[in-house]
């Protein structure tokens, strides 16, 4: 997401005292960013305070407001990660922090003013829940990864009886394939309850249905509050509060608009002793 078109730009040198250069780059290093990344942050956001506002003044801002708590109520109703860990809302970041988002090309009409009784709605369905739905799939990711998570081989026919598991947690959250599931389903029937848009096993823990693309064989158990998650906040100048979704909207030439919409995460601490990994073997 943090490429740039740089065939799309030419390369402009210039030269800096050493001492002004030195004190550059340690920022750079400070926010772990190359020389160039930075340069070309600096001189956007000196454009955009500059000439921003003409550049976007033909821009239709109830659409644009439209659009943006549209994406976000959306990423709030699809997220997943801050229901399974304890996520605080941070100010700062550091190079740790994984961007996790989508980036389309779009025409432009979808901001602009309605004429002649021609429509554009200015949403774009999906949008918000790519974000929720990355961010799960780096949680997944990450704890697949990690060599020190508990691992437990079990048979397919004892499927059945994953529950048993997540009996050592009092609360905890599991993640299983939809697939998976569907052959079940008529064996909990009567110990599922559907709470606040959740599927509660036993009262106490949460069913989250994952795509077995992502989940192969495995089913994932994680106890209430094992992961700690950081997300930078960004103020949001239509909802006028804290987000954890950043919006960017940027007119491109041809007609066209680069749109951003991203989280900023990290995981900040894992235990492992709350965390298993059930292996279904064939």
């Amino acid at each position: 997401m943090e490429n740039q078109r740089e065939s799309d730009m030419r390369t402009v040198a210039s030269k800096l005292p050493t001492g002004e250069f030195a004190n550059f780059k340690k920022l750079c290093d400070i926010e772990n960013k190359t020389p160039s990344r930075k340069v070309r942050e600096l001189i956007n956001q000196e454009v955009n305070n500059k000439f921003g506002n003409i550049y976007k003044s033909r821009y239709d801002k109830e659409k644009i407001k439209q659009f943006e708590e549209s994406a976000i109520q959306e990423y709030e109703r699809s997220k997943v990660v801050d229901d399974i860990c304890k996520v605080n809302l941070v100010e700062r970041t550091d190079g740790k922090f994984t961007q996790i988002g989508s980036r389309p090309l779009i025409d432009e009409q979808i901001f602009l003013e309605d004429k002649e009784g021609t429509h554009f709605h200015p949403e774009l369905p999906g949008i918000g829940r790519d974000v929720a739905v990355g961010e799960r799939d780096f949680l997944i990711k990450t704890i697949l990864d990690n060599k020190n998570v508990q691992k437990k081989i079990i048979k397919k026919d004892e499927i059945k009886d994953f529950p048993k598991y997540a009996f050592d947690f009092q609360k905890a959250t599991i993640l299983i394939s939809t697939e998976f599931f569907v052959g079940l389903h008529q064996k909990f029937m009567n110990r599922i309850k559907y709470d606040d848009n959740k599927t509660v096993l036993d009262s106490n823990y949460i069913l989250d249905f994952v795509p077995s693309k992502i989940m192969d064989n495995r089913i994932i158990i994680i106890e209430e509050d094992a992961i700690l998650w950081a997300k930078q906040k960004f103020k949001n100048e239509f909802t006028e509060k804290d987000e954890a979704l950043d919006i960017g909207i940027e007119p491109r030439i041809g007609g066209k608009v680069d749109i951003i919409v991203r989280s900023v995460n990290r995981i900040k601490s894992l235990d492992v002793e709350g965390i298993k990994i059930l292996e279904v073997e064939e």
